[in-house]
């Protein structure tokens, strides 16, 4: 069995968009007691800002608020970094992974890819009008076994066992991460080539635990 890897990079919307689409705060939820007007509103105003700070925060986790900024893609001993607008990259993924679905004896591996990457791809192509193939997207909870998700592989069925790539990595004594993917999205405008050097090393740190740990199940 062949296996592919791949990983995604996400980062928030514009702002303008993220408000847009963000519940409105709820002004009469705030208890201002005897503060008199003045400070009343100054109260709310930080608390607004807040609301949408808070949100933006997490913006790159949820697909109503982020966008998909790369995807990271190996095949043996070659990456493709697949980067541009992001409907055109969803698409070539899509169609990548069905190529090999359809032809069989080759596996997607992720790391946390049924929680996350996954989704987060069908959501935004939801969003975007992105035709997903069938058979390869779920029509119930579960992702096809087309994909593999070292993450589930690890947590044997406890929901409990969460582990992140750097500590399975390191814990299985192999190299761990380089960097923080929460900061993927401003590296990405500041210094291009340095993300995408990231996102190269999540793909081949992922791509040597997939052949330590798959070796032991698959």
């Amino acid at each position: 069995m062949r296996h592919v890897i791949f990983d995604i990079e996400t980062g928030p919307l514009p702002r303008a968009d993220i408000e847009r689409i963000a519940p409105t705060f709820d002004a009469d939820s705030v208890k201002t007691g005897n503060l008199g007007v003045e400070k009343t509103i100054e109260k709310l105003n930080g608390l607004k800002a807040r609301h949408l700070d808070g949100i933006i925060e997490k913006a790159a986790l949820n697909a109503e608020y982020g966008e998909t900024l790369a995807i990271g893609i190996r095949r043996e001993n070659h990456s493709d970094i697949l980067i541009g607008p992001e409907e055109e990259i969803i698409a070539d993924f899509w169609a990548r992974a069905v190529d090999d679905f359809k032809g069989g004896g080759v596996k997607w591996v992720g790391f946390n890819s049924n929680t996350f990457d996954l989704p987060f791809l069908l959501r935004r192509s939801l969003i975007l009008g992105i035709k997903m193939p069938a058979g390869i997207v779920p029509h119930t909870r579960y992702w096809p076994d087309f994909w593999i998700d070292l993450m589930e592989v690890w947590k044997a069925g406890d929901y409990r066992a969460t582990i992140s790539l750097d500590r399975m990595c390191k814990a299985c004594g192999l190299e761990g991460k380089t960097g923080s993917g929460k900061f993927f999205s401003v590296l990405f405008e500041e210094d291009r080539e340095a993300a995408l050097d990231y996102l190269h090393n999540d793909l081949e740190i992922t791509a040597k635990l997939a052949e330590r740990v798959l070796a032991c199940r698959y």
